[in-house]
């Protein structure tokens, strides 16, 4: 596991490195079940959406802490 989800409700979503790499030698990951987060990108960010209690979580495409 590369990186864990864990929502306010308890929910939890682990990712996963797929083994491919994107043009800068990324790795890609994936989130272990889709049906217990939905992850949106969009111009501004990202969106995480726990389907249990429907809370979203927005990280901001530019904050400076967070590089895309």
């Amino acid at each position: 596991m590369k990186l864990t989800f864990i929502c306010d409700c308890g929910n939890q979503v682990g990712f996963f490195g797929t083994g491919m790499l994107d043009e800068q030698r990324r790795e890609i990951i994936e989130p272990e079940d889709d049906d217990r987060l939905q992850v949106m990108m969009g111009d501004t960010g990202m969106v995480l959406t726990c389907q249990f209690c429907k809370q979203a979580y927005r990280i901001d495409k530019y904050n400076p802490d967070v590089l895309f």
